[in-house]
Order: C-alpha cells, then structure tokens, then sequence
C-alpha cells in the first residue's frame, strides 16, 4: 500500500499541520491522523461526484468505519505542509475501503486502510452497499454483480 496502484486515480488533501494537533512533543498526535483520513475521503467523494452530507440527508444512508489499518512510519510535526492520497481500493456491495498514505513532499509519514460498511441510518442496520457509492471506484476494482445501476 505504500504506492498508489498505477491503474487506480487517487485524490489529493493538502492539509498544514496545526499546533492543536500535536502533542507535547510537537508530532501530530496518532488520532489526529483518522481526522485527517476522513476529509481525505470526503473530498474523493466529493471530487467525484457524491455529496456525503447529501447522501445521509436524502438517501438516509450512512458509512461507518468498521476497520482501520495505519502505519505510522515518520511523524508529521506542526506547521508541515501534508498530503493524503486518497484511492479506492475495494468496492463492492459489502463494503469500500479507502487506502491513503500520508506524504510529506516525497516522504512517507503514514500509510491506512480504512474500511468502510453502509447502514440505513433511521434503523442503524447494515445494508448493501449503493450502486452510487461502489461507481466512485476506478472500473478496475468495482464489482457491480447484482447491483442496477440504473
């Protein structure tokens, strides 16, 4: 996971350190970085197509995270300038999953996969996963068996 896979297009979150987000010793703080993941996500979305906000409103639709792999390699420290590549890696009816690694010019800070179900969010349940949501995928890792997409 540590390149972006050459056949998959991956989005950009430029993102500058703030103070709030280190700890004592000036490195971002481990938890910070799922902030900084979840924006990176939103903005693929958004950069694609799909409207997050629009998408639990209208479609009463949630994703909740239901894993998540990080690896932290170099820590980021306060006012560094970042950038988390954000790519689709799976996308099927159960589940998509977000692979990201978070760069500090050509330097590896942390690399994720952050797994993501779908629930109808009146009920709380698990449901499949919208054929509008696995289209945001690169053709090469959606599975649309079973899914009308029109």
């Amino acid at each position: 996971m540590t390149q972006i896979p050459t056949e998959l297009s991956a989005s950009v979150y430029r993102v500058r350190v703030g103070y709030v987000d280190t700890d004592q010793g000036g490195v971002v703080h481990h938890g910070t970085y799922f902030r900084y993941l979840e924006h990176a996500r939103v903005e693929l979305m958004r950069e694609r197509g799909l409207d997050y906000k629009r998408f639990e409103l209208d479609d009463k639709l949630g994703l909740p995270v239901v894993d998540a792999s990080i690896q932290y390699r170099q820590p980021a420290r306060f006012d560094d300038l970042i950038e988390i590549k954000t790519w689709i890696a799976v996308a099927n009816r159960a589940k998509v999953r977000f692979d990201s690694v978070v760069m500090r010019r050509d330097v590896l800070l942390t690399q994720a996969a952050i797994t993501l179900a779908c629930i109808r969010l009146p009920e709380g349940k698990i449901c499949s996963m919208p054929a509008s949501m696995i289209a945001l995928a690169d053709a090469s890792v959606r599975n649309l068996r079973g899914v009308r997409t029109t």
